[in-house]
């Protein structure tokens, strides 16, 4: 439910700040310091990450505005550190993700808050810059956070937090890219096919990153929120082949989207994975039902204000006019229960930014903004801030 999750994520934030976790000043003994200083960060690092995955924009300064520092990890100084101060090795995972929470802002921030005006050309530079951004960081992990190495050796917290890592680079990239999905014919100097394939190729590994852990983990079966990487993965891999937008074999593309849902079904306890399963379910079945077809979207200013970052609206299933060569048919859909109405799934499928309607049905926040709650110079600079400087 990501509008509560936003809510007390920021009721979260302001009793951190209220008590002074953010500049220790309730910090007495050495102990109580390396408390204070894990627990803001991760408080940092979730805000960030909620929020850009419901859409909004976080109300936290850099992290350099704060006065707590990071946690000091033992083996990644070059001195030796004060062992009253340091921590160990288990806690890197907290100033990975506050790395991570930089680049995540920056996504949700230049692709999609501020990208009005901006032109398509521009975006695609931001995205490969970005991605570029997501590959450095992962290439920085200290070697047990890793989670392009394999180990038969590692301990199990290791494992735990490199999957938990893995899965959010992957859903960053497809935060990166997820935009340049919508069909367009307005624009001949950008490639749309590499944003595509890095898309397609961030959904499907998250896919399959997931189908093993939940053959081989037991555990990892009961951490629900799995369930929103999931379907939204799901989704972008049926979008792609609804619009046959790749060459990639479409029934390869298919069976990850049953994995998908086998992996939602598997978490019988979760109404909302549940939910979902029986979404990428109906999809599964219009997409083998028209395999030998496929639909076009036209690029209208409905469109263009989804890529300008500016809200969403359901489309209109009279907006779904077919091409003379590539159509669905609407009657595809009365098997389904659809009727000659494919607006309920159409909507999901061409924006993965509405599936928590589905999920929790209700649809009465959507159209709230938020704007009004939040610092205007959140993303902005402050006085002595150098606008160049880096992300921290």
């Amino acid at each position: 439910m990501p509008h509560r999750c936003y809510m007390y994520c920021g009721q979260a934030v302001r009793t951190a700040l209220a008590i002074g976790l953010a500049n220790e000043s309730t910090s007495v003994s050495a102990e109580d310091q390396k408390a204070a200083r894990r627990t803001w960060w991760c408080i940092y690092s979730h805000e960030i990450d909620m929020s850009c995955s419901s859409g909004r924009r976080d109300s936290l300064r850099k992290p350099h505005n704060y006065q707590v520092p990071l946690p000091v990890i033992n083996d990644q100084v070059v001195d030796a550190p004060d062992p009253t101060k340091s921590e160990n090795k288990t806690v890197a995972m907290i100033n990975e993700m506050v790395h991570f929470a930089a680049i995540l802002r920056r996504i949700s921030k230049e692709l999609y808050h501020d990208a009005k005006g901006l032109t398509l050309l521009q975006k695609s530079m931001i995205a490969k810059e970005l991605d570029d951004l997501l590959s450095d960081w992962k290439s920085n992990l200290p070697e047990w956070l890793d989670f392009s190495r394999t180990s038969f050796r590692e301990e199990e917290w290791a494992g735990k937090q490199k999957l938990v890592l893995h899965l959010r680079y992957l859903n960053a990239r497809i935060l990166a890219h997820r935009l340049f999905l919508a069909p367009r014919t307005n624009d001949s100097q950008v490639d749309m096919s590499d944003h595509v394939s890095l898309c397609l190729d961030a959904a499907r590994e998250t896919i399959q990153v997931l189908y093993v852990a939940y053959a081989h983990r037991h555990y990892f079966r009961t951490w629900w929120y799995n369930s929103t990487y999931t379907l939204y993965a799901g989704m972008i891999v049926l979008y792609v082949v609804m619009l046959r937008a790749t060459a990639l074999c479409s029934e390869d593309l298919l069976n990850d989207v049953l994995k998908a849902q086998s992996i939602l079904e598997s978490m019988q306890e979760a109404t909302v994975a549940l939910r979902s399963a029986e979404l990428l379910r109906e999809g599964l079945e219009i997409a083998r039902s028209c395999s030998d077809t496929a639909f076009t979207l036209p690029f209208d200013g409905s469109r263009a204000n989804q890529a300008n970052g500016e809200p969403r609206t359901r489309p209109d299933t009279q907006d779904l006019t077919p091409n003379p060569d590539h159509y669905i048919s609407q009657t595809a859909f009365a098997p389904h229960g659809y009727g000659t109405d494919p607006g309920p799934l159409f909507a999901s499928l061409i924006d993965p930014g509405l599936l928590q309607d589905f999920t929790t049905g209700l649809n009465t926040l959507a159209d709230l903004d938020t704007s009004s709650f939040l610092f205007d110079n959140s993303y902005g600079t402050w006085p002595g801030e150098d606008p160049t400087s880096t992300l921290l």
